[in-house]
């Protein structure tokens, strides 16, 4: 509902400011379709399901593992 809103907003703005006639309309609406298209085009496409809140990050260790301490007795 909100991006119905944003749209109209501009196609209005843009017809107080250039003149309401049809070509400017129709620009306007193409030029926000263009850019509406490349934001949700530009989004991550995961699915979040239920109980998947946790992020898996895969770590690799490099040198000599001194954080690995061996104990001897």
């Amino acid at each position: 509902m909100i991006p119905v809103i944003l749209i109209g907003a501009v196609v209005l703005g843009a017809g107080m400011v250039f003149g309401y006639s049809s070509v400017i309309v129709g620009l306007v609406l193409m030029l926000a379709g263009l850019i509406g298209l490349t934001v949700f085009m530009s989004t991550p496409g995961t699915v979040r399901r239920p109980g998947d809140r946790e992020t898996v990050v895969e770590r690799r260790y490099m040198g000599n593992h001194d954080d690995h301490h061996k104990y001897h007795a």
